[in-house]
C-alpha cells in the first residue's frame, strides 16, 4: 500500500514537533543544573569569575559578600587559638605590642597581592621544645585551619604568587614598612590565606610556615562599610 503524499507530509511535521519539544526540555534541565552550580561556586568562592581582568591592586577576583556570614562568637582579637606548646612571639599571652589599631598588610588572593588596611595582629608562630618535640608546619596548618573554619571562615585556593607580582609591589612595601609581614620570598607558592564575614566586620588572615624553624601571621578586622 503507498503512503499519500499529503500523509507522508503531516506525520514528518508531527515528528519534527515532537522532537523538538524534547530538545527543548533536554535544554532546559541543563540549563537549570548549571545555574544551581554555579550557584553553589558562588556562594563558595573559591575561584575567580570567568572572563574577569582585574586592576592590579584590587579585590575584584574575590566576591566577599558572597561569603556566607558567620554567626559564630569570634572571642578576643586576634581570635585564633594555637595548639598547646604554640606559642605568638614566644609569649603566653598575646601581646599588645603586636597589635596596632591602623595597619596595612598585603594578602594573597589567587595570584594576585590585595592591600588591605585595619587592625591588625602580626607575630611569628614558635614552638615552646621544652617537651623535646620540634615545630611541625603541619600539625600547625591542620590547627590552624580547624580554628577558622570553626569560626566560620573560609580558606581560599592557594595560587602561587610570581616574582613578577611580588617586584610589582615591591620591597620597599613588603619588607621594609611590613606589610608583607606574612608574605615569604621563599615561600611565594605556599601562603594561606583565609577570610571571615560577619555582620559587622571582614577578617583577614594570612599565614606562612617552614616546616621544623616557625612562620608569620597576620590577622587583619575592618569593620564593614569602612
Amino acid at each position: 500500500m503507498i503512503k499519500s503524499p499529503n500523509k507522508i507530509i503531516k506525520t514528518s511535521v508531527l515528528l519534527c514537533c515532537i522532537a523538538l519539544v524534547f530538545s527543548c526540555k533536554s535544554g532546559s534541565s541543563k540549563n537549570y543544573g548549571s545555574a544551581v552550580a554555579d550557584s553553589i561556586a558562588n556562594v563558595d568562592s573559591v575561584k575567580p569569575e570567568a572572563g574577569q581582568n582585574p586592576t592590579p591592586g584590587t579585590d575584584s577576583i574575590f566576591n566577599t559578600n558572597s561569603v556566607p556570614v558567620s554567626e559564630k562568637d569570634l572571642g578576643t582579637f586576634p581570635y585564633l587559638k594555637l595548639p598547646e606548646s604554640y606559642t605568638f612571639n614566644y609569649e603566653k599571652e598575646t601581646s599588645l605590642s603586636s597589635i596596632k589599631d591602623i595597619d596595612k598588610e598585603y594578602f594573597a588572593v589567587y595570584g594576585k597581592l590585595i592591600p588591605k588596611e585595619g587592625k591588625t595582629f602580626k607575630a611569628t608562630l614558635e614552638k615552646n621544645r621544652a617537651d623535646g618535640k620540634r615545630f611541625n608546619s603541619l600539625e600547625l596548618q591542620r590547627s590552624i585551619d580547624k580554628s577558622i573554619a570553626d569560626l566560620g571562615g573560609i580558606k581560599l585556593k592557594t595560587v602561587p604568587i610570581t616574582n613578577k607580582e611580588w617586584d610589582r609591589i615591591g620591597k620597599k612595601d613588603l619588607i621594609e614598612k611590613k606589610y608583607g609581614y606574612s608574605i615569604s620570598l621563599n615561600s611565594l607558592d605556599d601562603i594561606h590565606t583565609y577570610f571571615i564575614r560577619t555582620k559587622t566586620e571582614e577578617v583577614w588572615i594570612q599565614v606562612y610556615l617552614l616546616n621544623e624553624e616557625s612562620g608569620n601571621i597576620t590577622v587583619l578586622v575592618k569593620e564593614v562599610g569602612q
